[in-house]
């Protein structure tokens, strides 16, 4: 039990997971003392730097969707269970599956053509906390069949999500030796297959989003950060102007003026990407050469599968209007449902679909252009608020509030494949 918490300490902390691949690769590389250190805590550093910029963006972003929850008048997040007492009732089993899952997928990668290892830390507790909790609560499974059906699950899909996304990924960044590993997966794929289809494998590809150009006095909207500040300051005004009791309220909860709190969230915004762009950075330096030495000596020919804004760098306009556009899409989605009186249905998270969007809106510039980014956007965005009012009647007296702040593609559609399995076997 000791070894067990550990390993699920050690891994629900992606900087230090990060850092330790890094240092096997060096050490399999026989790299020098020096190499070694710098590499390791390089890569453990900027993970951390990364994680630091994503939370002061959800951080910034998060009234946001608050405010759009509140004017379209959705149903409160109301469950059973929460995902707190599924971590602490089911700890032991994620822990498991978290290492089994990983070790599923390092063995077929070794074995099999798909060459991908998952390393995208954080993740990989979450997609043992979704497996294991759909194992649970839709097959109704315990005990060691839980622990067997949720690894197998873990790490097939922690296998084959990389696999299905590998072409794309190394097209979009140049085959620059690393592949996405992350659950916007499924916009991603829908986005670079139609993209591809509709611009004949990118010989119609159109206008390229990277060259939109701006009038001289606004081409300081050609850099992402300021495009990102102007943009979502012109959001919290609107949102100001819809419902400036609430930003008032939340505003005053912070001891700040109302006007001046919302210009602070808009560049806190941008000076979280600015901070987490300065981590890919670091991570793209250290932990790929590093990764060369586990490719070579432990699964010849295997890529790490990362996070996606390891991604961000191949389309920083796409990313940033792609982000905006599935956030619109969403909420539009969520007015459809709430028109029909859907019952279950609750606000899908901005942050989720703000990095969806941006994903899949960079994989579809780098096929169709302007087109395929909007694509991107609206895909991403549609999925996640589809994908939440599906899963909800299913788990959502378990997990509804997990549907309420990650509410990520993958996590709401692959779990239908329980439903699935759970019809053909009676349950």
């Amino acid at each position: 039990m000791g070894f067990v918490d550990f390993v699920k300490a050690l891994m629900q902390e992606p900087s230090l997971f990060l850092g330790l691949i890094a240092l096997l690769g060096f050490l399999l590389l026989r790299e020098t003392i020096e190499r070694t250190v710098s590499g390791t805590l390089k890569t453990a550093i900027g993970l951390l730097i990364l994680v630091t910029g994503t939370g002061l963006m959800a951080e910034s972003i998060s009234p946001l969707g608050n405010l759009a929850s509140k004017a379209l008048g959705l149903p409160p997040v109301n469950v059973e269970i929460g995902t707190n007492n599924i971590i602490m009732q089911l700890g032991m089993q994620i822990g498991l599956v978290m290492l089994f899952g990983f070790l599923i997928n390092v063995f077929l990668a070794r074995v099999t053509r798909m060459k991908f290892i998952y390393l995208t830390g954080h993740l990989i507790f979450w997609n043992a906390f979704i497996f294991v909790t759909s194992a649970k609560y839709i097959l109704h499974l315990d005990g060691a069949a839980l622990i067997a059906v949720a690894s197998i699950v873990t790490g097939l899909y922690q296998t084959i999500q990389p696999w299905y996304t590998h072409k794309f990924d190394l097209y979009v960044n140049e085959n620059n030796n690393f592949v996405l590993g992350h659950d916007s997966s499924i916009p991603v794929v829908i986005t670079s297959l139609i993209a591809k289809a509709a611009s004949g494998n990118g010989a119609r590809k159109g206008r390229d989003m990277e060259e939109l150009s701006f009038p001289k006095a606004l081409s300081w909207l050609r850099e992402p950060l300021l495009l990102m500040a102007a943009t979502f300051l012109v959001l919290y005004l609107i949102a100001g102007a819809v419902n400036f009791e609430y930003i008032k309220e939340i505003a005053g909860q912070a001891g700040k003026n109302p006007i001046i709190w919302m210009l602070l969230k808009a560049l806190t915004f941008a000076a979280g990407f600015s901070i987490l762009m300065a981590g890919v950075r670091m991570i793209i330096a250290e932990l790929i050469p590093a990764f060369k030495g586990i490719a070579d000596r432990l699964v010849p020919g295997a890529l790490p599968a990362l996070d996606c804004p390891l991604f961000f760098p191949y389309g920083q306009i796409s990313m940033a209007y792609g982000g905006l556009i599935a956030m619109a899409a969403m909420v539009v989605t969520s007015l459809i449902f709430a028109g029909f009186k859907y019952p279950y249905f609750i606000f899908a998270p901005t942050m989720s679909a703000w990095f969806h969007g941006a994903t899949a809106a960079v994989y579809g510039n780098k096929f169709w252009g302007i087109r395929g980014a909007i694509l991107g956007g609206i895909i991403a965005g549609v999925l996640m608020g589809v994908g939440q009012a599906l899963l909800w009647p299913v788990l959502g007296f378990a997990i509804g509030d997990f549907f309420s702040w990650a509410s990520d593609t993958d996590y709401v559609l692959y779990p239908l494949l329980f439903v699935l399995i759970a019809k053909v076997m009676g349950k």
